[in-house]
């Protein structure tokens, strides 16, 4: 064999070897995850229907999501469930008892499976200590973490946890989740009243200062941050470290110095990720670099469940340990619900009536859109109003000796306006012979069954609507097949 063949031959070897050892290379099987992160904040007293199913429609493509909240969850919530608890709540509190029912929030995020919540400033303001470890004691009862690491007992311990680490099983073996909860330290309300009732500029807004919460206190939430993060790190070695602080983006002197997450991303290492809340802010993806140069992203999904955000973290397993590869957040703006707004635009303009007008139609006041409308007595229940309606659009409870006005308007098969109150706190009243119900409920069509007649300053109401005798409205009914060849039944009136 001459040179020239040897040197073929050689080359062919070469490539021979090069190509098994990359193949061998492309037989190493990459070992990747995503890991799914769903954040609210500052719900104010309901989880609503809307952002209900967001969150169940993500469970069905994750069964592994993790959802959490970052405060300010306690709170009136309108006409529903909330709104009445607190009323009891503050009659306990008069009297120095703790109400005994269930907190409908606490239920409510324990259905839609929250794994962890952080102390806003409205679970303080909103509530007393006997009160707040009530509500703490019922999540924990749900198996939902309470987090708040810079909350203290007056000896130092942790009133509630600092952190909590979530592992998720994956394809590839477990990625450890660890979730660091904060609060902003001025939780008191800017103003306060003097002895003469006259609102005035708060002197303090730390905890200790606050009446019911002198057992407690607040830490710098930087320098608790640098404190947990640090502990986090060394004791749980967490994959991904999540910070859900119920602090805005920046201060806003000299309304809000304690809105400091800008500083948390930058000054504090570590952290992944930061969901905000406080300020009612939108904010899809800011990003930080914090002080090792590393990326920092932050979140804040608005206020009063208008948006959700959705946090991905993208991973790979290398030598047994996962790291980072990629990580981002999408926020999604979820359907404003005005259905109470509406009914409350229905009263204005009922009010607004001229004084000659003796009767009305229930279609000409309202500027919303309807196609049917549900009037149930009194007597009727809170799970009978949702089976008529088809769905549980809010979060109501029935009381004793109800006499609330209960009122449902529906569009396309939704609720576009609904009450459920004490018309006398509104100066009206709705009345309706008993006969007229059929089964506790009265259907209303636009412009075919929706009369009422006016009575002024009447039993002790402005304004009061008395259902006038009309002709029964008539249905057809009929089966039509929908898109999916379904059979469906189509009922109108004429």
């Amino acid at each position: 064999m001459n040179f020239k063949n040897k040197g073929k031959v050689l080359s062919l070897c070469l490539i021979s070897i090069s190509m098994i050892f990359t193949g061998c290379t492309n037989l190493k099987e990459e070992k990747t995850t995503k890991i799914n992160i769903l954040a609210t904040t500052d719900l104010h007293g309901e989880v609503t229907y809307n952002i209900a199913e967001k969150i169940n429609e993500e469970r069905k493509k994750d069964s592994n999501i993790t959802l959490v909240d970052a405060g300010d969850f306690y709170d009136s919530d309108g006409l529903g469930a909330m709104n009445q608890y607190l009323s009891e709540a503050r009659d306990a509190y008069e009297k120095d008892e703790v109400i005994k029912k269930e907190v409908p929030i606490v239920r409510q995020m324990s259905e839609v499976k929250y794994d962890a919540v952080v102390l806003g400033n409205h679970e303080f303001v909103s509530s007393s200590k006997k009160n707040l470890d009530k509500i703490i004691n019922e999540f924990n009862s749900e198996n939902i973490e309470v987090l708040s690491a810079n909350t203290y007992n007056s000896n130092s311990s942790s009133y509630v946890k600092p952190y909590t680490i979530k592992t998720i099983e994956t394809k590839d073996g477990e990625v450890k989740l660890g979730i660091l909860g904060l609060t902003i330290k001025e939780v008191g309300e800017g103003w306060d009243f003097d002895e003469n009732g006259n609102k005035i500029k708060a002197k303090f807004r730390d905890l200790k200062n606050m009446v019911t919460y002198q057992d407690l206190y607040m830490n710098d939430i930087i320098e608790d941050a640098k404190k947990w993060v640090k502990e986090i790190k060394e004791k749980e070695n967490p994959d991904i470290l999540l910070a859900v602080v119920h602090s805005g983006e920046k201060p806003k002197k000299p309304k809000n110095p304690g809105n400091r997450i800008q500083e948390l991303a930058k000054e504090v290492a570590g952290i992944d990720a930061i969901v905000a809340g406080h300020t009612h802010k939108e904010i899809e993806q800011h990003d930080y670099t914090n002080n090792k140069g590393e990326n920092v992203i932050v979140t804040q999904p608005g206020s009063h469940n208008s948006c959700i955000s959705k946090i991905t973290f993208e991973l790979e397993k290398d030598d047994n340990t996962w790291k980072v590869q990629d990580k981002y957040s999408k926020l999604t703006k979820l359907e404003e619900d005005k259905s109470l707004e509406n009914f409350g635009d229905l009263i204005i303009n009922l009010h607004e009536l001229n004084d000659k007008k003796s009767e009305v139609n229930l279609s000409s006041l309202s500027k919303f859109k309807w196609d049917r409308a549900y009037l149930f007595s009194n007597d009727t229940s809170v799970e009978k109003m949702y089976y008529i309606v088809g769905y549980k659009w809010k979060n109501l409870i029935d009381i004793e000796n109800d006499n609330r006005i209960k009122m449902v308007f529906m569009k396309d098969e939704k609720v576009s306006s609904y009450a459920c109150l004490n018309g006398k706190d509104f100066g009206i009243d709705l009345k309706v012979d008993k006969s007229k119900y059929q089964d506790g409920v009265l259907e209303i069509l636009p412009k075919k069954n929706d009369k009422f007649e006016i009575k002024k300053n009447s039993e002790g109401y402005d304004i009061q609507l008395v259902y006038k005798e009309q002709p029964a409205v008539k249905f057809s009914f009929y089966c039509i097949l929908n898109e999916s060849n379904a059979l469906k039944i189509q009922i109108n009136g004429f």
